[in-house]
C-alpha cells in the first residue's frame, strides 16, 4: 500500500496536468478542479521522507506549490487563446514535477540547499507573473476591488518571501523586516503600475520583473554576496527588461 502512495505522490504532476486539461475543455466544477489539485500537492509534499536528524518543517514547503496552482487557475480563468492555456499547463506540470523532485533531495539531506533556492528563484518568477497578472485581469474583467486584490496579493507575497527566507535560514527577526520591506515596496510598484495604459499580462509582467530585482538583491544581500557588479547586473537586466517590455507592447 505504501508502494502506491509513494508512487501516487511521484506521478501527482501528471494527474494535476490532466486534472487541469479537464478543466480548459469544459471549464466546470472549478471548486471540485481545486480542491483536488491542492490535495495532490498535500499529498505530495507529505509523503516526502525527511532525514531523521534534519529539522524541517514540511508543511512551509506546501506554501509555494498551493499558491502558484491557485495563481494558475485564475490566470487561465482569463486566457482568450484557446490553446495557449495547454501549453501553460504543460509549463506549470513541469515547474511542480521539478519542485518536488528537489524537495526529495533537500528532504534527505543531498541538497543542502542549492537546488532548491535555484528553481525557487525561477519558480518565484512565474508565480508572480501569474498572481499580478490575474490581479491585474480581474480588476479590469470583473471589476473586483482593487483594494480587496491588493490586499490578497500581500499576503500572498509575505507568505512567498517568508518562505524564500525559511529555505535561507535566515532567523525571524530578520525575516520579519525583510517581509515588510520587500511587501511594501512591491505594492508601491503594483499600484503605480496599475495606472499603465497596458494589458493586465504586460503589468503582471513588469510586476514580476520588479519582484525578481528585490528579492534576488535582498538574498545577496542576506548571505553577505552582494557585490557593485551583482547591483549592477540586477538593474540593468530589470530596468532593460520593462523598457524593452514597455516599448513593444500595445498601449490601450
Amino acid at each position: 500500500m505504501l508502494q502506491y502512495l509513494a508512487f501516487i505522490s511521484k506521478i501527482s504532476p501528471f494527474l494535476i496536468f490532466l486534472i487541469l486539461e479537464f478543466f480548459v475543455y469544459t471549464f466546470t466544477n472549478i471548486y471540485y478542479i481545486f480542491f483536488a489539485i491542492i490535495l495532490l500537492v498535500i499529498f505530495s509534499v507529505k509523503n516526502i521522507k525527511i532525514r531523521d536528524d534534519l529539522n524541517i518543517k514540511w508543511y512551509l514547503f506546501l506554501i509555494y506549490p498551493i499558491l502558484l496552482e491557485i495563481s494558475f487557475l485564475a490566470y487561465i480563468l482569463m486566457e482568450p487563446d484557446y490553446l495557449r492555456p495547454h501549453y501553460l499547463i504543460i509549463a506549470n506540470s513541469v515547474i511542480l514535477y521539478f519542485y518536488f523532485r528537489t524537495l526529495r533531495f533537500y528532504f534527505s539531506g543531498i541538497d543542502k540547499g542549492v537546488s532548491l533556492n535555484n528553481i525557487t528563484i525561477f519558480g518565484n518568477f512565474v508565480l508572480i507573473f501569474f498572481l499580478s497578472s490575474s490581479m491585474y485581469g480581474l480588476h479590469s474583467s470583473l471589476r473586483i476591488s482593487v483594494w480587496l486584490l491588493m490586499a490578497v496579493f500581500t499576503v500572498f507575497l509575505a507568505l512567498l518571501v517568508y518562505f524564500v527566507m525559511y529555505i535561507n535560514k535566515i532567523k525571524l527577526n530578520i525575516a520579519i523586516f525583510y517581509i515588510l520591506v520587500v511587501c511594501l515596496v512591491m505594492l508601491e510598484l503594483a499600484w503605480s503600475i496599475y495606472f499603465l495604459p497596458v494589458s493586465y499580462k504586460v503589468s503582471g509582467l513588469i510586476l514580476a520583473i520588479g519582484y525578481y530585482m528585490i528579492m534576488g538583491l535582498s538574498r545577496h544581500h542576506l548571505v553577505d554576496t552582494l557585490r557593485e557588479q551583482t547591483v549592477r547586473l540586477y538593474l540593468s537586466f530589470g530596468f532593460l527588461s520593462i523598457i524593452l517590455i514597455l516599448l513593444t507592447s500595445r498601449w490601450r
